[in-house]
């Protein structure tokens, strides 16, 4: 596992002590961190403390989180100095941290590492109530921040620079259920989250980034199954018993500013967004990741130009849908991406077209694909991935693909299109080595040859590059209805012929 992976699965962990770890409080705090030990027990870590019984509840001191990595890549460890729950004598408990928390992650394996974090808290409340078969709690906060501390590898410091994470109004609610697993129902709100990032380059010093910014807000609702057979361990394994999230973050409206370094050239630049979403789905059928970010836009300062770069986009999206278990059998993807109402500055316009030749109205790229693919490798499995990566297995077989629309539009000139294939993976000589498709595809290119005279206007590019374009587009497309439309139906036939527009090509 890298260095990331560990560093992502111990902040997890860490995560879940403070938020779900304090769901799972029951009649008294000792039941609390038994659950605590339990539950994260489930994911992998083993957690130990020094204990200390006081007649208002229960103090817990040099936490540790162990967890040991598959396949000999060592261990990480997680550090929390101090937790104390306590009973409120009236069917609730409190879990209280320190204002202050130093946090302490370490990792052995093919190279130790060390980071040190700060986690800090303004008048933050928990409160946990309820049944032992179901817990409802409570949490708020004036303000939530970590920082970055100390990092090093193979017991060398790292001096790298800083980073600084704050939120503030920070409230949630949780319903946690127990009936044979544990479930979790989630939600969370935050005021302003802002941040702070310096970091220079520890090889040479010569490299470095900064990077502030703010959002407004941020919501967050999320379900989780954790079945009692799940080993978290064996994420295939867990979701065939049932493990599964479904998530969704709506962000607030964001701007940034930025600065990076190299050689001695600085470039600057902000940036500001409307909002967006993010959401996160999965389960034995699959993955679901989507997210959406609204009127961006971005403005550049770099070297030698002495005046600002600026573009934004209306819109950019991404929904992705993928498998992730291995079968025998196709299963359901699709890809769906879009960036829409690209737009760019005078100035940048003024760099290639100072003439103001060709059309400048926002451009748009939308791609929807969607098919069938049989997994052949175990794409949860670490050992099973690194086989795809020696190139020693395939990940997958594409058995079908359909082109639910496409949709590229730039400078007076526009591509749509539409289409369906199979793909017959016994047949690997029709066309040298891949599989042979049958189906058809439809095209529709307006404004490409009027694009091409403004290109040659402006001596962008040349008549024999023009003219070998229009012969290629003669031999795949036919003119269509109206003025400067070009249309082709490309069909490949079970045979493994190919036909564009009635002629046949192979």
């Amino acid at each position: 596992m890298t260095t990331y992976g560990t560093y992502t699965a111990m902040t997890g962990a860490l995560a879940l002590m403070m938020t779900t770890g304090a769901a799972m409080a029951d009649v008294t705090p000792a039941e609390v961190w038994s659950d605590w030990q339990e539950y994260m027990g489930s994911f992998g870590f083993a957690v130990t403390a020094d204990e200390a019984q006081s007649v208002d509840g229960l103090t817990l001191t040099n936490i540790v989180l162990t967890q040991t990595l598959p396949d000999d890549a060592g261990t990480t460890t997680g550090t929390v100095p101090q937790i104390t729950i306590i009973d409120n004598d009236d069917g609730t408990v409190a879990i209280v941290y320190p204002s202050e928390m130093p946090i302490t992650m370490t990792g052995t394996g093919e190279a130790s590492f060390e980071m040190g974090m700060l986690l800090r808290t303004t008048d933050l409340k928990i409160t946990a109530s309820g049944a032992p078969s179901q817990i409802t709690y409570a949490y708020s906060a004036a303000g939530i921040g970590m920082t970055m501390g100390k990092l090093s590898s193979d017991g060398e410091a790292i001096e790298i620079g800083s980073a600084v994470f704050d939120m503030a109004d920070v409230q949630g609610s949780s319903v946690m259920t127990m009936d044979g697993g544990r479930t979790a129902e989630q939600k969370a709100s935050t005021g302003a989250a802002t941040y702070e990032l310096a970091f220079t380059d520890p090889e040479d010093g010569a490299s470095s980034m900064t990077w502030a910014g703010r959002i407004d807000g941020i919501n967050m609702t999320g379900d989780m199954k954790l079945p009692a057979a799940a080993d978290m361990n064996d994420m295939s394994a867990a979701l065939d018993a049932g493990f599964a999230i479904d998530a969704a973050y709506v962000f607030g409206a964001g701007r940034s500013v930025f600065t990076f370094t190299d050689e001695g050239a600085t470039t600057n630049g902000t940036s500001t967004s409307a909002g967006g979403k993010l959401s996160i789905k999965m389960d034995e059928g699959g993955l679901g990741y989507g997210g959406q970010s609204d009127d961006v836009r971005v403005e550049v300062t770099m070297p030698p130009l002495p005046f600002p770069l600026a573009m934004g986009m209306k819109q950019t999206s991404f929904d992705l849908a993928m498998p992730l278990t291995k079968s025998g059998a196709p299963q359901d993807f699709g890809l769906a991406l879009k960036l829409g109402g690209f737009t760019l500055s005078d100035a940048i316009w003024a760099l290639f077209d100072p003439t103001a030749k060709l059309p400048r109205d926002p451009a748009t790229i939308a791609l929807d694909l969607s098919g069938k693919a049989t997994i052949l490798a175990d794409i949860m499995d670490p050992a099973a991935m690194e086989q795809v990566e020696d190139g020693a297995s395939a990940p997958a077989e594409l058995n079908a693909l359909t082109l639910n629309s496409l949709l590229v539009s730039v400078a007076g000139a526009e591509l749509t299109g539409r289409g369906a294939v199979t793909l017959d993976n016994d047949d690997m000589t029709t066309y040298a080595g891949n599989p042979k498709p049958v189906g058809d595809v439809a095209l529709r290119l307006t404004g490409a040859n009027g694009l091409m005279d403004t290109l040659v206007a402006m001596g962008l590019i040349g008549q024999d590059q023009t003219m070998m374009a229009r012969m290629g587009l003669g031999m795949l497309a036919v003119p269509g209805e109206g003025d400067d439309v070009l249309v082709s139906d490309i069909e490949f036939t079970e045979g493994g012929g190919i036909i564009a527009n009635g002629q046949r090509l192979k």
